[in-house]
């Protein structure tokens, strides 16, 4: 299961973010215009912390000789950063049981990590039709089993051309989640939180409200993007800021706590990782104070015929800098629960 999820997890990173916003003048380090300060009363039941973000990310697993290399994967990287994940990432094809492997989720609900769970997509006509049904059910049932919090994110990126073919269209893709949505709540599945995440991109375009099912139907909002240069020449090197503006701006009105489902940079001139990093620590806490989750995408594979390396071990100086990202006081909070 690992080994097919690998290329699904591989075009999610190739694609996610790689729309390119028009050049905005000011520094690098901040927006052109402020963002909103604002910050929304969010409901106990959302897990959403009163203040702070919860910090998470999804771990590749380096092997899959050992006997769970999921759970080594995270052990190993908590060890390097030096603290636990409040959010542990996985992912799951779409007729796959749920989760990708049962005893993952177990383990983080163990110890007090939230799992977030990637389901891929099956046809949406097909399940607001039905077709699915006994599918979904079997899946929220497994859910409610955990009887501890769980984060569904379904079809994310679902405006992306490649995903097209299963979305068919935002009228099909907001039937087919409320569908969903209305089994899990029959089946009292309702640990689970839902998770709506489209491509950086649906923002920066103004297309994402095209997708969304309504506020009554989603828990949380979010959005994956990446920090491509300089490996994709005909893109800038943006910071965190600069890639999740448009994002903010539009999520802030729903009143939803904010998630940034994926996030990465690659190396740029010696140094720049780093700095990064500590940029988006400062960003987060300054300019996003609505944000109330962070997970990031550590992984190193091919995309564009070229190796991407998000991993925060790329170098000495990026590794420094992201642990003291993640040990930040600003990003120790817990889930409310």
């Amino acid at each position: 299961m690992v080994a097919v999820l690998a290329g699904v997890l591989a075009l999610s990173a190739l694609i996610a973010g790689c729309a390119r916003p028009a050049a905005r003048p000011g520094s690098a380090g901040s927006a052109a215009t402020a963002l909103p300060k604002t910050v929304p009363h969010f409901p106990v039941r959302s897990l959403a912390p009163a203040r702070g973000a919860l910090f998470g990310a999804w771990v590749q697993p380096v092997t899959l000789s050992v006997a769970n290399p999921e759970e080594s994967a995270v052990a190993s990287f908590e060890r390097t950063i030096g603290r636990k994940l409040a959010i542990n990432h996985l992912f799951t094809a779409w007729a796959a049981p749920m989760p990708v492997d049962d005893a993952v989720a177990r383990w983080d609900l163990r110890r007090g990590t939230i799992p977030m769970i990637s389901w891929a997509a099956a046809r949406t006509d097909l399940i607001a039709a039905g077709r699915y049904d006994s599918l979904i059910r079997a899946r929220a049932r497994e859910l409610k089993s955990l009887h501890g919090p769980v984060m569904l994110r379904w079809f994310a990126e679902m405006n992306l051309r490649t995903s097209r073919r299963y979305a068919v269209s935002p009228a099909s893709f907001i039937a087919a989640w409320r569908h969903m949505h209305a089994i899990f709540a029959a089946a009292g599945a309702t640990n689970v939180r839902w998770v709506w995440c489209p491509s950086i991109g649906a923002f920066v375009k103004g297309s994402a409200q095209a997708y969304y099912p309504g506020n009554s139907y989603v828990d949380w909002v979010g959005t994956d993007g990446y920090n491509w240069a300089p490996k994709v020449a005909s893109l800038r090197w943006k910071s965190f800021a600069q890639i999740f503006e448009p994002f903010y701006r539009w999520g802030l009105p729903t009143g939803k706590p904010m998630l940034i489902g994926e996030y990465g940079t690659v190396e740029g001139a010696p140094g720049a990782k780093a700095a990064w990093f500590r940029q988006a620590d400062r960003e987060i806490k300054t300019e996003f104070p609505a944000l109330r989750a962070v997970v990031y995408f550590n992984s190193n594979h091919m995309n564009f015929g070229m190796r991407f390396n998000w991993r925060v071990t790329s170098s000495e100086s990026a590794l420094a800098a992201f642990r003291a990202f993640a040990n930040d006081p600003y990003f120790g909070t817990k889930p409310e629960t």
